[in-house]
């Protein structure tokens, strides 16, 4: 009788763990961003006027942002984003925007008089 309850028992643990096993999320075949990079990385470029890329100044890579409205404001400007980026589909989450203001120096020699 034990060994029966034994049996049934285990056959039911084997079961489940199979059916849990089964239930695996299907490809979608979608180009999607799957694999976040988890160390933040930095990138200067320009943004696009429309707000939904950046150019790489050093490489002239295309990244598409991910979360648009952080660059409402920055459209068409030269700026360093911070983000996680993923590779496999050339876009960028941006977790902060600095823009690249360059600033003159007043006190050089070509501005004296």
């Amino acid at each position: 009788m034990k060994r029966s309850m034994m049996m049934l028992g285990f056959l039911a643990l084997v079961s489940i763990s199979v059916a849990a096993q089964d239930t695996a999320k299907p490809d979608t075949g979608k180009n999607t961003a799957e694999t976040w990079s988890q160390k933040t990385v930095r990138i200067v470029g320009k943004i696009s006027d429309d707000g939904t890329s950046l150019i790489e100044e050093a490489s002239h890579r295309v990244w598409r942002i991910e979360n648009l409205a952080m660059l409402k404001g920055y459209e068409g400007q030269q700026a360093m984003l911070r983000g996680h980026v993923a590779l496999n589909v050339n876009m960028i989450q941006v977790l902060s925007v600095k823009s690249m203001v360059h600033y003159t120096n007043w006190a050089d020699s070509a501005f004296r008089k």
